[in-house]
């Protein structure tokens, strides 16, 4: 499976997520306080009971898949209970937002989901873009020491170390790969430019030309004279 289509894979993961959890909204009703007759919590209708169960399960077993899509997602979105200070998960603690509208709103559940499929989204037109070019599947080989640790903490924790070896594995692998891609581009440059120049013409050459010798010299007078006298 392409990145892409596991990215949409995921978006649509939190859509159901957020959609289960509508459903049990559907199925409840608001308690107000008296005083200020503000939303607190939620509870199931009159005859709902079995309804917001059956809803309630389902969200709960989507949860797991839609936390890890919010994981690759890189949104984190957390709510504080004023009480105690304690962070929440708007996925993995849904539920709560039932219980204590004032800390979760269940309206920022449902944004949460939205802004992690709109994420999930663009990663995925993203990953169309790049990985069919040689820059991306460059990156994809990059990224596979990283993807198969992540894959091994993630089926086996007890094997990190392992995934830690296999990481190493996948590097050397990589930087293989790396050089035999360079070693066949300069293989492909040279072949390219020893063909340029086979099928370049020689340059003339220009006529050379004979040096002067220049004339003997004539003995001096004084020299001639000399040799007269003897």
């Amino acid at each position: 499976m392409k990145r892409s289509e596991q990215y949409r894979q995921m978006a649509q993961d939190v859509a159901n997520f957020r959609d289960a959890y509508k459903s049990v909204l559907v199925h409840m009703q608001p308690v107000r306080e008296n005083m200020m007759n503000a939303v607190v919590a939620y509870q199931p209708k009159a005859g709902a009971s079995g309804a917001v169960a059956d809803a309630s399960q389902k969200t709960s077993q989507l949860a797991g898949r839609a936390k890890r899509a919010q994981l690759q997602s890189g949104i984190s979105r957390t709510f504080v209970v004023p009480s105690v200070g304690i962070p929440i998960d708007p996925i993995t603690a849904w539920d709560h937002s039932l219980r204590d509208v004032e800390a979760m709103p269940p309206g920022q559940v449902v944004n949460t989901c939205n802004l992690v499929i709109g994420a999930l989204e663009e990663k995925a037109d993203r990953a169309d873009k790049t990985d069919r070019t040689l820059v991306g599947r460059l990156a994809l080989l990059a990224a596979l020491p990283a993807r198969v640790r992540t894959i091994v903490a993630e089926d086996h924790p007890s094997l990190g170390r392992i995934g830690f070896a296999t990481g190493i594995f996948a590097q050397i692998v990589v930087a293989v790969a790396s050089g035999l891609i360079l070693a066949g581009a300069t293989v492909g440059i040279n072949v390219l430019w020893s063909k340029v120049a086979k099928s370049t013409p020689a340059p003339k050459s220009s006529p050379s030309i004979a040096p002067t010798t220049p004339p003997a010299a004539s003995p001096t007078p004084n020299a001639s004279l000399t040799t007269a006298r003897n």
